[in-house]
């Protein structure tokens, strides 16, 4: 089945599944589904940037769109043994690149605070806690005690995200995702360097404090996006200019 047929297909049957589910309303379905529903029946191709992909499976929301084939992708994971997960996952996939590096607003290499691989006893979530940010990483004490002895640092190469997508060549992003545990306003503000914009936006507001997000979401509102709030940790935004 061609690409289009496929994205067709697929958004055919959440529309069958909301009939089933709520009737014949599509108000009631979460507003990121909804939209991606309505984009997907009418394009040829999709093309994701996810900033900060892990392991591609662990809480990633896109990941059966990347297994099925019906998205193309590029990948950013700055752990390398996450990033060489993605890499094995999607080997056979010339469509899917995976890129170990981070974004940052500079070109150069900074220190990423990560718990250490080799840390015991740790909740199946730990290994995503890697940021720029130690306080961010160490502001887990809640539930994992003694966080701070097991949180350690590795220097990693940086890009900007504009550098990035003129190495990728990208004809397009359908959807930005940001998932960079307490930068992401920091990445999503370098949209502005960008030559394209991405149609959607998919960031986790989670670890912002209450006025960066509320600035995050001028920000998007000045550039054209209207934003949602998909949950309490995550935001949702769709280009309509």
């Amino acid at each position: 089945m061609a690409p289009n047929g496929k994205l067709r297909q697929v958004a055919r049957q959440w529309l069958h599944r909301c009939v089933l589910n709520f009737g014949f309303s599509l108000q009631r379905v979460n507003p990121f589904e909804r939209t991606l529903l309505k984009y997907m029946l009418n394009r040829p191709e999709f093309w994701l940037v996810q900033v900060g992909a892990y392991n591609g499976i662990t809480s990633d929301p896109f990941c059966k769109f990347l297994i099925d084939g019906l998205w193309k992708a590029v990948l950013i994971e700055p752990q390398r043994r996450y990033c060489d997960i993605l890499r094995e996952i999607y080997h056979d996939r010339p469509d899917i690149k995976c890129r170990n590096v981070a974004i940052s607003s500079s070109n150069s290499t900074q220190p990423l605070f990560q718990i250490a691989s080799d840390a015991p006893n740790m909740p199946y979530w730990a290994p995503q806690l890697a940021s720029f940010r130690y306080d961010v990483v160490a502001s887990h004490r809640d539930r994992i005690p003694n966080i701070e002895a097991h949180i350690v640092s590795e220097l990693v190469e940086c890009v900007t995200l504009d550098k990035l997508i003129d190495q990728e060549r990208l004809p397009a992003i359908d959807l930005l995702a940001i998932d960079v545990e307490g930068s992401d306003f920091e990445v999503l503000k370098q949209i502005s360097s960008l030559t394209i914009f991405p149609k959607f936006i998919y960031y986790e507001h989670l670890h912002l404090s209450s006025s960066d997000r509320e600035e995050s979401y001028q920000f998007l509102r000045q550039h054209g996006y209207k934003v949602h709030a998909v949950n309490d940790g995550d935001s949702f935004a769709e280009r309509r200019t």
